[in-house]
């Protein structure tokens, strides 16, 4: 099964006090690179946040925003933090002695100083904890719908170019077995026509002959290239993420493709093996996509 690294996720979730909005997207990303960004009162959470992620997604450069909102009529759970305000006063009175000045910070100096308000207790803390990883499995769970409908999609085009690339190669080697004989043949005049002036054995010139048509042979080239179309088909078919074999897959037909091209001297392979490049390098673009 196929799985594309490109998707998108979103769920709304909701307790007696909030409203929380959690949104996922993954692109194409070589390893798997998480970039969340969320409110403050959810940052404590962004550990196990990741861990899930880590588990549910495989590769793609995955992004995680959330949105929260108190409910209307819900108080903010806001006191201020007297213990904290004290240590802070403390610091202050410390100031002014030290340095024989006696003003004080403003009040809006206060309101911005960190931790000077306390906020939910541990119960409600909990209970923002279990919504949001809720909210955040309902997200990872349509991101990967899309991700696995998007892998159909690009299974379909795979096995499409796939069986036209077996097709061409089936053309090829007909062309190739055709051409055999003529190869040997035209390589036997070349010699002979460079060798005008030379007495040499006939039975020696059919061998030479014979030795450059082989060097010109393309037949492991093709097995090679038919068998890793095959893997390529199999590793399509497992229940694994593959994209990454799939990859190196691509790498070795493009290698044999290429070999063939360079090797043959026949106009209407030469032609073909344009095709099977084309091709090719459609998939190349595709298999970027999957995980």
């Amino acid at each position: 099964m196929i799985l594309s690294m490109t998707g998108f996720g979103r769920a709304e979730t909701q307790n007696d006090e909030v409203i929380l909005a959690v949104e996922i997207r993954s692109v194409n990303s070589r390893y798997l690179d998480f970039s969340p960004r969320l409110p403050k009162s959810l940052m404590p959470f962004e550990d196990e946040a990741q861990r899930l992620v880590k588990e549910k997604c495989i590769r793609g450069r995955v992004s995680l925003s959330a949105k929260i909102e108190k409910k209307p009529g819900v108080k903010n759970g806001m006191a201020l933090n007297h213990e904290k305000l004290a240590e802070y006063m403390a610091v202050v009175k410390e100031i002014q002695d030290s340095s024989n000045r006696e003003d004080l910070p403003s009040m809006g100096d206060i309101l911005r100083l960190p931790e000077i308000f306390s906020g939910e207790n541990r119960e409600e803390e909990n209970s923002l904890k279990d919504l949001f990883l809720d909210s955040l499995k309902s997200a990872i769970h349509e991101m990967n719908l899309i991700r696995a409908e998007e892998g159909e999609n690009i299974a379909t085009d795979f096995a499409s170019r796939l069986k036209y690339m077996v097709e061409v190669t089936g053309v090829i080697q007909k062309a190739a077995d055709a051409s055999r004989s003529d190869i040997v043949q035209r390589y036997h005049q070349k010699i002979k026509d460079l060798l005008d002036d030379v007495s040499i054995d006939e039975s020696r010139l059919c061998q030479e002959a014979a030795i450059l048509a082989e060097k010109r042979d393309i037949t492991e080239e093709m097995v090679r290239l038919k068998s890793h179309i095959e893997l390529f088909k199999s590793y399509m078919e497992t229940s694994k993420n593959e994209g990454k074999k799939l990859n190196f897959l691509i790498q070795e037909m493009g290698r044999e493709i290429n070999t063939i091209g360079s090797k043959t001297d026949v106009i209407e392979i030469s032609h073909l093996v344009v095709d099977l490049k084309d091709e090719l390098e459609k998939i190349r673009e595709q298999v970027q996509n999957i995980i």
